[in-house]
């Protein structure tokens, strides 16, 4: 069976996820958030155990039995569940984000999580956004993106975010934090985060989301032959 599968890789702030459910819900297409995935798995891992040493110790055994869901509804965002419990809103801060670097370094979680990325591959097609699924996890995709921008702009985006959800930052602590983040990501021996040899490459530094889907959502017409 075909699939159309359409892939939006990055590093934070560069916009993925909003241009990537734009053009799911443009194109009646499913969606995966893929950061969510490891956001979910790495707060269950320390919610009872807050070394990192140990979890890494004992990973066999915890992600054995830890199940995580993800749902997309047009109008209603998504939704992570993990093993039956809402984790929506609890992954979305910087402390879940920087768990979610570490255990993205490690093979066994790559290798579950990219099992569980692979089964939201569905009718009528999928998007996907996140680090590695154009070099990785849907290397098979019939178009593929790569967003980048610079540190400032996507620092100065993020903490417009925590302004909106009541949460107090700094941009120069934000532009480290995101370095940081970056290093991690595109350092680390197991997917590094890098654009797919045959990405189209965006730069949203000076263009907001709409431009960006305008860019993207004309490629995939041309590309897919979609009216």
């Amino acid at each position: 069976m075909t699939y159309k599968i359409i892939t939006i890789d990055g590093p934070s702030g560069v916009g993925k996820g909003t241009v990537a459910t734009m053009i799911a819900d443009e194109l009646g297409l499913n969606y995966l958030d893929s950061g969510s995935l490891y956001r979910a798995l790495a707060l269950k891992l320390f919610e009872k155990n807050h070394n990192f040493e140990d979890v890494i110790n004992n990973l066999d055994y915890l992600i054995s039995d830890i199940n995580i869901e993800f749902q997309y509804k047009k109008g209603l965002g998504t939704k992570i569940f993990v093993n039956n419990e809402d984790f929506s809103e609890k992954i979305r801060t910087e402390k879940v984000a920087i768990l979610a670097a570490n255990i993205a370094k490690d093979k066994r979680a790559r290798d579950m999580l990219e099992e569980y990325q692979r089964k939201y591959l569905a009718e009528p097609g999928l998007v996907a956004d996140g680090r590695d699924m154009g070099t990785k996890v849907f290397i098979e995709a019939n178009i593929k993106f790569y967003l980048t921008a610079s540190v400032e702009k996507r620092a100065e985006r993020r903490l417009n975010q925590l302004k909106d959800q009541g949460i107090s930052a700094n941009l120069p602590n934000l532009i480290q934090r995101l370095l940081s983040r970056d290093k991690a990501d595109t350092e680390r021996l197991i997917s590094p985060l890098m654009p797919a040899k045959d990405a189209i490459i965006i730069d949203t530094s000076d263009i907001d989301a709409s431009e960006v889907f305008n860019i993207t959502i004309n490629k995939i017409r041309e590309t897919l032959k979609i009216i």
